[in-house]
């Protein structure tokens, strides 16, 4: 497969860039294009390295990766480039996507969430019906917590099975384990109904119900943190999907609670 998704690294730690570049570049679609210590030279080497994604670490000296971001999408150093910021926590995760981020991803992600995640991006930019300059609906899956990382890369990994287009049809993934988790789909030709169905026979589902799109553990936030409305999408529904419990969730749990 030619490798289509350019990537840029942007951390200050040498042995995280080089860490982060081994893992990409053995997937057959990827390739790293350069890495930086800074968002300074981050920036002088936008225009010659023409990246699809900068995978940009918050933590940096001088310019941090959400005023690296915000500099970068403001000044259209590169109006191709979609960032995703890499953060230790879900603190900043507003104030980034605010700042033009089109992902936020915990540094405690897995190796297939950081790609499923980068193929995302991509996926969304280059659609053929962004491209078109369409509106298409959306629906959200709520999961309430807990829900460990495992049991959710399992359900995820389900649910594309399900999906039209796959991987494809999963637009981002937001949240965390003690806030829960927001997935938003493209349904294409499934109904709601059907769809409904469907996640009620996936194996993680313990429940599937219907909520009100006015309510929602994110429907504080603003619209950009729930539907990322600039990539052209509506939400049509959001069905609040509540996984099995797992020995591990319930474990975690209790640790929180004590």
């Amino acid at each position: 497969m030619k490798k289509h998704i350019r990537i840029l690294l942007v951390d200050e730690h040498e042995l995280v860039r080089h860490g982060l570049r081994h893992m990409l570049e053995s997937e057959e679609d990827m390739e790293v294009v350069g890495d930086c210590a800074n968002a300074e030279e981050a920036f002088s080497q936008m225009a010659g390295l023409s990246p699809d994604i900068v995978l940009m670490d918050i933590q940096m000296p001088a310019m941090n990766g959400i005023e690296a971001t915000r500099y970068l999408k403001r000044n259209e150093l590169d109006a191709n480039a979609d960032v995703i910021v890499l953060a230790e926590c879900a603190d900043y995760l507003v104030e980034a996507l605010e700042a033009g981020a089109a992902g936020y991803l915990l540094k405690e992600m897995t190796r297939a969430e950081l790609v499923q995640a980068i193929r995302q991006v991509y996926s969304n930019k280059h659609s053929s019906k962004e491209r078109d300059g369409l509106v298409e609906e959306a629906v959200e899956l709520v999961i309430p917590p807990p829900a460990d990382a495992a049991q959710l890369l399992k359900f995820t990994c389900q649910l594309a099975e399900i999906l039209h287009d796959g991987l494809a049809s999963i637009i981002c993934t937001v949240g965390s384990w003690d806030r829960g988790t927001t997935i938003t789909i493209r349904p294409n030709s499934t109904t709601h109904s059907d769809l409904a169905i469907a996640l009620a026979q996936i194996a993680e589902v313990e429940k599937v119900e219907e909520e009100p799109l006015t309510r929602g553990m994110f429907s504080g936030l603003p619209k950009k943190f729930n539907f990322l409305p600039r990539l052209g999408i509506n939400p049509s529904k959001r069905l609040r999907v509540t996984l099995k419990e797992t020995s591990m969730a319930r474990q975690e749990l209790a640790t929180v609670s004590n």
